[in-house]
């Protein structure tokens, strides 16, 4: 997967602004964070098929996605209880009910494009549990 690249103009310094000196940062990568509002069993899978997480997240819990290449896959039961936090942004449920998704792409513009954001006004324990997982500098539990 290609990287995403920034360029700005250097203007913090006279010599920078002088000589038109370019900056080229590296974007970061898109976070994607699962997180349980009730225990789910999860399994997530690199591309090549290697595991890369197999457990029971608990309600509260949540777990970051390390970066990949290729967007690893999910395999989850009790999927309606299962939401996904992209850059922020609430979606989901994995699934309906305690059904099992299978073979659900997380890379974060997969997510996005099948998954609609979670209203959460309408779901107030939801929402307390979202502002946890999404504003949270440290894990709750991972």
């Amino acid at each position: 997967a290609a990287s995403v690249v920034a360029l700005s103009v250097a203007q913090s310094t006279d010599a920078a602004a002088a000589t038109g000196e370019v900056q080229v940062t590296e974007a970061s990568p898109p976070e994607v964070v699962l997180f349980a509002r009730e225990p789910v069993w999860v399994r997530v899978r690199s591309a090549d098929g290697t595991v890369l997480l197999e457990k029971i997240l608990n309600g509260g819990e949540r777990s970051v996605l390390p970066q990949t290449e290729a967007p690893p896959t999910l395999r989850a039961g009790n999927s309606g209880s299962l939401y996904f936090a992209v850059n922020g942004q609430t979606l989901g449920p994995a699934g309906p009910g305690t059904s099992i998704a299978r073979n659900v792409s997380l890379g974060a513009s997969d997510l996005t494009t099948a998954y609609a954001p979670v209203d959460l006004t309408a779901d107030p324990d939801l929402a307390r549990l979202a502002e946890l997982v999404v504003g949270s500098e440290t894990p709750i539990q991972d």
